[in-house]
Parts: structure tokens; C-alpha cells; sequence
């Protein structure tokens, strides 16, 4: 799927939306690393999105980051001591490597920067912000006069009885704690309420200035109001039978007046062989980390699917090259394949001349033309064969001294081998020519054909295995493969 085509069930979740205008938004929290299954929300909203706008409806597309939520768990990596946080809004705490103005926007940031650079038509509005600027007043107000209401239904679609003195809004004690404080009154002519903090302190907070928040399900309704929200999607987990937004939809319909927006339901991704993505796991992949690998476009294909309502496992290893061959298939015409590309720029480094030059080696001219273009398809497979190839796959050239030393440690008909392919490989021979050789002279030496390949991988790689070598001879040139082959002529 490229930008330009949008995906046929997004159509038909934009036609059931009905006529504009229309408020997508997406949410996520951001108490640890934002990873590419997150994206996958996002994503599923940006197809809806662009449906609407398909069709000539006025769309606002937003990312609600939930900056003001409070710490929860303290994320994989960060140290112990941000435990002294918990219950603090993540906005209020410090950032671990102080590098950003707070713990939320540590995380928010690479992934704002990574929908940036998929050219992504959304606004990032951050929550403590909404809060801060009233935005949130008038549904918090609505909230906080409600609370009996609220309170009903959240003990009738959860089964749990909410404890005396619940409230819908969380006041901000002074010592930055969220939680476990307790709204005596409310002062609606002021936006503020009174309460009494886990020490018995008595404070007051200003809910037009966010000085606290509503909790989180009362304010998934609120927010829809609030927003003018139309569309939303959700995983599996916010979907299921009591879940947040059961709740959220009886409490739109009976307490804030607002029609529940349109939905879809979306299936969780996890990275093949190892789960589910779950940043309180650590079982993540950033969306920058995928776009080192790949276009933008491709990122969507690979995260969406071609139905975001079914579970995928995102393979980065084996087989993202059969998928990169996929991809480009629909948009070039006989393209390099990716796995040849990463060869190459294992070759060459980020040399793009002698790239161009092993790509017309290969009989991939076309692909040389574009020098822009042919770098930065060698920077994405370079930076997955670092990263994500499989072991076998990976290598480098060695240089003649290095290759020098590794023919030292070979047995003498290895190296009688190398030395006479030295003499018979030719400037012109193509790729199945000098398999050919590399066989024929291996069977007239009485060499096996195992050890007369593990010979050439070792002398040319360092390794005892590599990419099929008749290509890979040809495309790197006869000369450069000579020049190691014969530290084996001089050695014996």
C-alpha cells in the first residue's frame, strides 16, 4: 500500500462515519518508549483520516499524547530511584537523561520526530497542556457535578464498587502526587476544588490551570466532547467487555450529552519470535529504529498490514528482505533485489560510486543512474544488516593484508585451489560463468566442493560461508578478488 491508495477498509469505516466535519484522533501514553506497535493506532487513524479526506470531508486529525497521566511503572531502563515519582503527572517529572524538559517528552519526542518524518498530516497536542489552557474546563466542571452518575457506571459496566469518596478528578497535591487524595467540595465558580491529600493536608486545586486531571476513563468521554471527537480507534485490550470504553460510551451518552464516535478495533503487533510489543516489557521497536531500514511508506505497509484487525508479527530478520522485494515490486520496475543491496553496501561501505559501479557489475544499471536515490536505498539495507540480518548474512570485505593472514591458516590444496582460480578468472566473465569455474576448478584439484568454497569465503570475508559467490565475484570485480587470491600464490 502506498501513500497515494487508501486501504479498502478504511473506506468503508469512513462511509459509515457519515458527513463532516470530522475529529480523528489517536491517544497514547507516554510513561515508556512509544514503539511501533503504538504506531500501528496511529496509522489506522491516518487511513481513516485520509478516506475522509478522499471524499471531500474537512478533517482534523489529532495525537493526543497523554502527558499529564500519572507514573505508574517506571519503564525498562529508567533507574530505580524514579520510583519516588510514582503518582506524579509524567509532564511533572524530570527527564532521566536530561535531555528534554520532562520523563513524558523523553519519550514523546523521537516518536513526534518519526511522524514527522513519514510527512504525517497530524497535530500533537500534548494533554497537560489542554489542561493548563481550559481547554478541559468546562467537561471536568460537567464531570465533577456528575459524580454520583459517574460513580454508577463505573460500578455497573466494571463490577467493582468504587470506594467512598470517589471522584472523577484527581487533584495535584503539593507534593506532585496524583493519587490517593480525596475532593471534598467543589468550588465550580472558581474551577477548583477542595481536597485532602494521603497526609490529611488540605489543598486546593485549580482544574482551569491543570492543577490535576480526570481519571482515566471518565476522561476518554470527556475528551471526545471536549475535542468534538468523530472517530477514534482502539486495541483489543481498551474493547473488551467492561473495559474503558464500555464505560467511556455510557458515560458520553448519560452524562456528557455526546455521541459515541465511530471506532475500529485494532489487533496488537509483536516482533516475530519474541511477543507481543509491550514497553513494561521491554519488548520494543521505535519507529525511527524502522525508518533506518526503510521508507516511510513501507513502514506503513509493514505496521498496518493489509488488516490492522488482525494480530502480525513483524519479521526484521530473515524475512524483511523477501518483504522489501514485495514493497518495491508495486512501485519500480525490475528492482534490486534487497538482498543484492545489502550485499553491496556491505561491500562498498558508503562508497555509492563503486556501488553504482557493482550494481552494473550485477546487470543493475538502472539502478546506478540515481546516485540521491541509490544512497539512500544502501543506507537502509547497510543499517539492516548491521542491526537485524541474520548471522550468515552479515559480513565485510577484508582488505589484502587481512586476507593474507587467513590464507596463512588454510591446508595447502585450499590455497593451490585459491591460486590457480587467481589465474583463471577473467575481466568479463559473468555471474554464472564464474560459478561455473569456481566448481570446475574445485573438481579438477580433487578439492571438495565444501572446502573449496570455505576457502574462498575465508580469504574474501573472514567467514566460512556468504553470499552466493559467482554474483558476488562478478558484481565486486575480478581485479579486486584477484588481488587476495594471489597473497595465496605468493605464499606457498
Amino acid at each position: 500500500m502506498r501513500s497515494n491508495a487508501i486501504p479498502e477498509w478504511a473506506e468503508q469505516v469512513a462511509e459509515g462515519l457519515g458527513e463532516g466535519p470530522h475529529v480523528v484522533v489517536s491517544g497514547i501514553s507516554t510513561s515508556g518508549h512509544i514503539h511501533a506497535g503504538n504506531l500501528r493506532e496511529v496509522l489506522v487513524a491516518e487511513a481513516v483520516a485520509n478516506a475522509l479526506r478522499a471524499r471531500g470531508e474537512e478533517v482534523r486529525f489529532v495525537f493526543h499524547a497523554d502527558t499529564i497521566d500519572p507514573l505508574r511503572k517506571v519503564a525498562p531502563g529508567i533507574p530505580e530511584s524514579f520510583g519516588r515519582y510514582m503518582g506524579h503527572s509524567l509532564s511533572h517529572i524530570p527527564d532521566p537523561e536530561g535531555c528534554h524538559p520532562s520523563y513524558a517528552e523523553h519519550f514523546l519526542a523521537p516518536f513526534e520526530e518519526a511522524l514527522e518524518e513519514m510527512g504525517m498530516e497530524v497535530e500533537v497536542l500534548r494533554s497537560h497542556e489542554l489542561y493548563e489552557g481550559g481547554v478541559y474546563t468546562e467537561v471536568t466542571r460537567e464531570a465533577i457535578e456528575h459524580t454520583e452518575e459517574l460513580r454508577r457506571i463505573m460500578q455497573e459496566v466494571t463490577g467493582r464498587r468504587m470506594p467512598e469518596g470517589w471522584s472523577p478528578y484527581l487533584p495535584r497535591a503539593a507534593s506532585g502526587d496524583l493519587t490517593g487524595n480525596r475532593v471534598v467540595e467543589h468550588l465550580p465558580e472558581e474551577s477548583k476544588v477542595r481536597f485532602v491529600d494521603r497526609e490529611g493536608n488540605e489543598g486546593v486545586a485549580d482544574y482551569s490551570k491543570g492543577e490535576g486531571k480526570l481519571g482515566w476513563r471518565v476522561e476518554l468521554a470527556a475528551r471526545w466532547k471536549a475535542l468534538g471527537v468523530t472517530f477514534e480507534p482502539f486495541g483489543k485490550d481498551h474493547t473488551s467487555r467492561g473495559g474503558s470504553t464500555d464505560t467511556a460510551d455510557r458515560m458520553a451518552r448519560e452524562v456528557f450529552r455526546y455521541p459515541v464516535p465511530g471506532r475500529y478495533e485494532y489487533e496488537w503487533i509483536g516482533l516475530k519470535g519474541r511477543g507481543d510489543m509491550s514497553s513494561s516489557r521491554g519488548i520494543v521497536v521505535l519507529p525511527k529504529d524502522l525508518l533506518r531500514i526503510m521508507p516511510p511508506d513501507a513502514l506503513r505497509r509493514m505496521v498496518l498490514g493489509r488488516d490492522p484487525s488482525r494480530r502480525a508479527d513483524l519479521d526484521l530478520e530473515g524475512g524483511f528482505p523477501r518483504f522489501m522485494d514485495e514493497y518495491r515490486s508495486e512501485t519500480e520496475d525490475r528492482p534490486v533485489p534487497f538482498s543484492h543491496l545489502a550485499t553491496v553496501a556491505q561491500t562498498v561501505g558508503d562508497d555509492v560510486e563503486l556501488a553504482a559501479e557493482m550494481l552494473r557489475r550485477g546487470g543493475y544499471g538502472r539502478a546506478a543512474e540515481d546516485r540521491e536515490k541509490l544512497a539512500r536505498e544502501l543506507g537502509y539495507a547497510r543499517n539492516w544488516a548491521q542491526r537485524w540480518a541474520p548471522e550468515p548474512v552479515r559480513f565485510r570485505l577484508l582488505s589484502p593484508e587481512e586476507s593474507r593472514e587467513e590464507m596463512e591458516r588454510l591446508e595447502e590444496d585450499q590455497r593451490l585451489y585459491l591460486a590457480a582460480l587467481s589465474e583463471r578468472l577473467e575481466e568479463g566473465m559473468g555471474p554464472e560463468e564464474i560459478q561455473d569455474l569456481l566448481y570446475e576448478t574445485a573438481h579438477e584439484r580433487g578439492l571438495k566442493s565444501k572446502r573449496a568454497f570455505a576457502a574462498l569465503y575465508r580469504v574474501l570475508l573472514g567467514k566460512k560461508s556468504g553470499p552466493k559467490a559467482g554474483p558476488f565475484i562478478a558484481a565486486l570485480s575480478v581485479e579486486t578478488v584477484r588481488e587476495r587470491l594471489r597473497a595465496g600464490a605468493r605464499s606457498l
